[in-house]
């Protein structure tokens, strides 16, 4: 029973799903970037739901700790909040998930079928696919930083 459960190198299964270091492949931002979108899109959630707490807190307490709650979230330490969780969260999701739907829905950089071989890396991860990997990463850089000049400058 034990020898069911143990995973092959080359096919690490739902291990994979959880740690992309698991993966014996060199040099796989991929796999980073998919562990990165499944956290991002768990935490901009938790996030919208917290949203919907704070928003529904005059129909709860009244408008007077309404007007506290939104005192506190003009002050640093929200906008602090704001920049490094919600902003980088919601560029980078966004942008990843636009790369996604390009390339899974309509087949952007899919490249020509090769016979497998080990280690069973895809020709489309080689080349096209992984331009709009970085691309997705140095716009998410960029965006990021924007949006701090924004917060922070005004």
């Amino acid at each position: 029973m034990a020898e069911k459960l143990k995973e092959k190198e080359n096919r690490p299964g739902w291990i994979a799903s959880i740690n992309p270091w698991v993966l014996k492949i060199k040099n796989n931002p991929e796999r980073v970037a998919f562990v990165l979108h499944r956290i991002t899109g768990l935490l901009m959630a938790l996030i919208i739901m917290a949203h919907i707490y704070v928003t529904g807190t005059p129909a709860r307490v009244g408008w007077d700790a309404w007007a506290e709650e939104i005192a506190k979230a003009h002050g640093i330490t929200a906008v602090t909040l704001y920049f490094f969780f919600f902003a980088g969260i919601a560029w980078y999701h966004g942008l990843n998930g636009i790369r996604l739907l390009l390339v899974e829905f309509f087949g952007v950089c899919i490249g020509k079928p090769e016979k497998p071989k080990p280690p069973y890396l895809a020709p489309s991860l080689k080349a096209c696919q992984r331009k709009l990997l970085y691309l997705v990463f140095i716009l998410w850089a960029i965006l990021w930083a924007a949006t701090g000049y924004i917060l922070f400058a005004s």
